[in-house]
């Protein structure tokens, strides 16, 4: 899970930015549409019903929307992510710290779980573990706040309850997510993880770059020479050393921010982004010394419209042609 813990972080440009944006859009889009119901139902006529200060709803409402359309407008940056969770984090406590039932005070507490879930799972270890510290004392300060009587017992209670699903149902969903990305041979992606972060990455330079219709984007793949021969010879266990090894080269000679995946048997895929030509010339040098016994095809593009997996084919086409060119010779 090391490789997938690395680019977990909001400003991340091959980490799974879009899974990660849509669940925090749904969240909050739920908790907002729950908390305007409250208020809505609270202002109702309802008799000599007891009823909820409508303060804490209202503050959550706008949080709530603040956090929508941040996600909406910039949905794959770190400020607008960054912007969309601290309103997450501060409208659950919000409607809390204004509750006049104590049984009203629980209902909260899931979204409060639900969060910290969110966060321990799609963020850094470290990270997450200093965003669930503060959402759990926000949480502690909103009942401590609240007029609403609680037994001492409950402030443990709440602790506890959000923790344990940050560590258990949290870390259980990264590691999931992390499995189905990773190539467990060799722990680069694997090809689903390739095209998740492929996509991420191309959709985060469109929105950092106005002018990303001018930035080269390029794939490269390299493939092991006559690989069958090293497993018919040597092994299955000597073809599994040699491509562990070919992964941890070529992803140590990788330019800063490249995604290097395993897109088939012997088969390893690059993409860089915003790096000069002059960069890119490099890294294929540094690939042809590092891996002689493989043969390298290359790619780029300048029209955001391509797919990546268009690119990809041309790479791969040019391995090709590289390959027979290696034969003949």
């Amino acid at each position: 899970m090391r490789l997938f813990d690395k680019v977990l972080h909001p400003g991340s440009v091959h980490g799974i930015a879009g899974l990660r944006t849509r669940l925090l859009m749904q969240f909050l889009c739920a908790t907002t549409f729950l908390y305007g119901a409250g208020v809505v139902a609270t202002v109702l006529p309802h008799g000599d019903r007891v009823t909820a200060d409508i303060t804490g709803g209202v503050i959550a409402l706008c949080l709530g929307v603040i956090g929508v359309l941040m996600l909406w407008m910039r949905p794959r940056t770190t400020a607008g992510h960054g912007v969309a969770l601290a309103a997450a984090m501060l409208a659950t406590p919000a409607v809390m710290a204004f509750h006049v039932l104590t049984a009203a005070q629980f209902p909260c507490l899931i979204a409060a779980m639900f969060l910290a879930m969110y966060i321990r799972a799609f963020h850094r270890d470290r990270d997450a573990r200093i965003l669930v510290g503060i959402l759990v004392a926000l949480v502690l300060l909103a009942v401590l706040r609240s007029p609403a009587p609680v037994y001492p017992i409950t402030y443990l209670i709440f602790a506890v309850a959000v923790f344990a699903a940050a560590e258990t149902f949290g870390t259980v969903t990264k590691a999931l997510i992390a499995a189905s990305c990773t190539d467990p041979l060799t722990g680069v992606f694997n090809r689903a993880g390739w095209e998740i972060a492929t996509a991420d990455a191309v959709t985060g330079l469109r929105a950092r770059r106005e002018d990303a219709s001018t930035v080269p984007v390029t794939v490269a793949i390299v493939d092991v020479d006559d690989f069958k021969t090293v497993n018919d010879t040597d092994g299955h266990r000597a073809g599994d050393e040699l491509l562990v090894g070919l992964a941890a080269t070529w992803a140590q000679s990788a330019p800063e921010g490249a995604v290097i995946a395993r897109v088939g048997g012997d088969e390893f895929a690059a993409l860089l982004t915003e790096q000069s030509t002059a960069e890119v010339d490099e890294f294929v040098r540094a690939t042809v010394a590092s891996l002689p016994y493989a043969s390298i095809g290359v790619a780029t593009s300048t029209d955001v419209e391509e797919p990546i997996s268009d690119v990809l084919a041309r790479a791969d086409a040019e391995l090709y042609r590289a390959k027979r060119a290696r034969f003949t010779r």
